[in-house]
């Protein structure tokens, strides 16, 4: 697991989570209805919720450092308050 693998795999389940809220019969319009009011919590990523995370940052990470070829954790991995995109 890598950083890209685990951003391809929490906008997958992001978009997975909204088409389950869209319904079974799920148009473009239900998508775009669902992802308007859309909100979880408990993630890898912390609580998300749409249209907010278009504007702010999920608020869960950690923080790591290559030291002498391995990996050491700096800061374990936590849940903060959402940063705003500016």
């Amino acid at each position: 697991m890598n950083m890209h693998m685990l951003t391809g795999y929490m906008s997958a389940d992001l978009f997975v989570s909204i088409a389950r809220k869209a319904g079974k019969d799920l148009t473009v319009e239900s998508f775009q209805a669902a992802a308007q009011g859309f909100s979880d919590t408990g993630t890898l990523v912390g609580d998300r919720a749409e249209p907010k995370g278009q504007k702010d940052s999920f608020g869960c990470g950690a923080l790591v450092q290559l030291k002498n070829g391995a990996y050491e954790v700096s800061v374990p991995f936590k849940c903060y308050e959402p940063i705003p995109f500016k």
